[in-house]
Order: C-alpha cells, then sequence, then structure tokens
C-alpha cells in the first residue's frame, strides 16, 4: 500500500503528458484556455499556480472573460481555488 502512495503524482503536479510538472495544474489550465479563447482574447494573460490554487495574473478585456476563464479553471482536475487579485482591466 505505501509503495503505490509514494508513486502517485498529486493531480496538481500532472503535467501535459501525464507526467510529473511541479507546475503541471497551471499549464494544464492555460492549455484548457487556449482550447476555449483565441490567442488575442488570452493576450497578457498569466497563469501560475500556489499548490491547488490557480492564480490568475496580468489585463483581460472584461470581467465576463475573467468569469468563464474561472470557471474553466476550476474543472481542471486537481484546482481548489482560483485568486484573481491580479488582474487589470483594458
Amino acid at each position: 500500500m505505501t509503495y503505490s502512495l509514494l508513486n502517485t503524482i498529486p493531480p496538481e503536479r500532472v503535467g501535459l503528458n501525464g507526467e510529473y510538472d511541479h507546475s503541471g495544474l497551471a499549464k494544464r489550465v492555460l492549455q484548457a484556455f487556449q482550447a476555449h479563447f483565441s490567442t488575442q482574447d488570452l493576450a497578457g494573460l498569466r497563469v501560475n499556480q500556489r499548490g491547488k490554487v490557480v492564480i490568475l495574473m496580468g489585463s483581460l478585456r472584461s470581467t465576463n472573460l475573467l468569469d468563464q476563464l474561472t470557471s474553466i479553471a476550476l474543472k481542471v482536475e486537481g484546482a481548489i481555488g482560483v485568486e484573481t487579485n491580479g488582474i487589470r482591466f483594458r
């Protein structure tokens, strides 16, 4: 039992291809954003993580877009919250 627990990657550390990645959650969230929005919509946005919390920083065009991004981020496996304190609107 202990052996299998030590070989399991926490959901927030799973990379784009299933490998261990310290920033795996942030990368998977960004990939989800890119699947739903244009490069222009995401220009100026930075995605980081602190453990299981996704951190959005930078600038966006509207609060509506921020709400949509937050909703998508929370659906990514391993995410338990989204911080948006660093967002500016242009």
